[in-house]
């Protein structure tokens, strides 16, 4: 079994904005560098990346706001791999407090992408394997109604 990865923080004073709560694009800049994280637990780190030929590239993602966070908040993020391919990992990440209430939600899609071609390509064995053994081993997921959400106004 792989340990599940978790990405923790505070809130910063740099990241509030007028409305006295984390800014909106602070949310997306933290979910990246937790994306970031979890590709090192992977062992798809930066530094890994140039040697082997391939960086990961966001193809797609979508934030859902459920909660405010304010300054000094702690909030954690867990992340569920809901599907993968040869080059492809679509995550779904969920961003909790201090109570374990959902603050926000991140889908995205990543994609292997070679650096001299800048096209996509298969993730190296290793990578992979490890991405499958995370898949194989997590948890129930009970499928929230943010993962594949399309954005819209809702008619009556």
């Amino acid at each position: 079994m792989v340990e599940e990865y978790i990405y923790r923080n505070t809130v910063q004073p740099s990241w509030i904005d007028r409305n006295n709560h984390m800014h909106d694009a602070q949310y997306y800049s933290i979910f990246s560098d937790a994306v970031v994280g979890f590709f090192e637990s992977v062992n798809l780190s930066i530094s890994y990346r140039p040697d082997q030929e391939i960086t990961i590239f966001s193809i797609e993602a979508h934030i859902s706001f459920l909660n405010e966070l304010l300054l000094d908040d702690q909030f954690y993020i867990k992340f569920h791999i809901h599907d993968y391919d040869a080059k492809r990992v679509h995550l779904f990440l969920t961003m909790y407090n201090e109570q374990d209430e959902r603050t926000a939600t991140y889908e995205v899609i990543m994609m292997g992408v070679s650096h001299h071609t800048r096209r996509s390509m298969n993730f190296p064995e290793p990578v992979y394997d490890k991405i499958k053994t995370y898949f194989d081993s997590q948890q129930p997921f009970d499928i929230p109604k943010q993962l594949g959400h399309v954005i819209g106004i809702p008619r009556k």
